[in-house]
């Protein structure tokens, strides 16, 4: 457990009834970013279940820092201090760095090396998890999420923390290539389309209305909702 950058207050011990303390924390189960950022969403988004993590009250039948919520709207990385170009880095601080954050794995003086080139000192965080980002190692992506790597977009068939030697190209159960075809091409499976692509299917033309990746039961007759008949 790591505690970090929330204010809690709370009774002091026996004997001192009444006084209050402040302290400075927040409570994730692991040393990974994508983890901090919902604990410190967690904190102005649902307090009563971060009362719950703090007091480490069960609930469903497990502690509450188990009963992960992805909250949709997180707080943004620029709330953490910029990551500084040198000095003691401490296991467990975050900082807001590139287009995200970082969380620092192993205590240890900053280095001229990039986050990126030294993934074992610390995890990472982007902002803009949906968007077509550049794959890298050390982030947590979650299903469905889309990284580019070697040219080529892929689309996460599982979360998992990226590391060196599961790069999408190598690991099929993790990734899949998310196929590119023309805009104006036949309509087919595992498409990634955009609103206003246009295609043909059964003889007739059809326009996106809603960006999507294309599976069979969303076929342009059987979805009206994605395709409109023009």
């Amino acid at each position: 457990m790591v505690v970090v950058n929330q204010v809690d207050n709370g009774v002091q011990p026996e004997g001192e009834e009444g006084k209050r303390y402040t302290a400075d924390f927040t409570v994730v189960d692991s040393l990974d970013a994508a983890d901090a950022i919902n604990a410190v969403t967690r904190i102005t988004a649902d307090p009563v279940m971060d009362q719950l993590v703090v007091d480490n009250i069960e609930v469903n039948g497990k502690p509450a820092i188990e009963t992960r919520v992805d909250y949709p709207t997180k707080v943004a990385s620029t709330i953490f201090p910029s990551l500084p170009s040198s000095g003691t880095l401490k296991m467990g601080e975050i900082y807001s760095y590139g287009n995200g954050a970082v969380m620092v794995r192993q205590t240890h003086e900053r280095t001229i090396y990039t986050p990126e080139q030294t993934p074992a000192l610390f995890s990472f965080y982007r902002d803009n998890a949906s968007a077509e980002l550049a794959w890298m190692e050390g982030e947590k992506v979650e299903a469905g999420w889309k990284r580019t790597y070697g040219g080529k977009t892929y689309e996460c068939l599982q979360s998992h923390q990226t590391q060196a030697d599961w790069t999408p190209d190598k690991v099929p159960a993790l990734w899949k290539e998310v196929v590119v075809i023309p805009a104006t091409g036949e309509w087919a499976v595992g498409v990634a389309y955009k609103v206003g692509d246009e295609v043909m299917y059964l003889g007739k033309k059809y326009r996106c209305r809603q960006a999507h990746t294309s599976i069979q039961t969303w076929n342009p007759v059987a979805a009206a909702s994605l395709w409109l008949l023009i």
